[in-house]
């Protein structure tokens, strides 16, 4: 649901407009918390334990490095793009994002809460 919000910034490109970019960016700031919560209760329920910790402080140090880099990205295709031009190579990038979370495997055949309790108990 997150990665499919971000989609609606591309109103934008058709209907230019700050209210409108605001309005299609209001979702998603609903959205992320939301999910982000969801997310992390189910890692922590999928978490065997202290083997899995050191990879949870990757995952974080990794995603923590990486954030940076959607504000430098916007500011410099605004310095030598246009905004709309700045806001289309973000919604592709969405869409590729959200076709690609759609269509994992990973995700898509992931075990259920119950099946998790299923599995512990044996």
């Amino acid at each position: 649901m997150e990665l499919w919000a971000w989609l609606g910034c591309a109103v934008f490109l058709v209907w230019p407009n700050v209210y409108v970019l605001t309005a299609a960016i209001l979702p998603v700031a609903v959205v992320i918390p939301v999910t982000n919560s969801v997310v992390e209760g189910y890692r922590d329920r999928h978490d065997p334990g202290p083997i899995a910790r050191p990879g949870r402080g990757v995952r974080s140090t990794i995603s923590q490095l990486i954030t940076p880099l959607g504000p430098l990205t916007a500011g410099v295709l605004l310095t030598y793009a246009s905004e709309r031009t700045a806001i289309a190579v973000f919604a592709v990038f969405g869409l590729v994002l959200a076709l690609w979370g759609t269509l994992s495997p990973s995700i898509r055949n992931a075990p259920s809460l119950d099946e998790l309790d299923a599995l512990q108990t044996v």
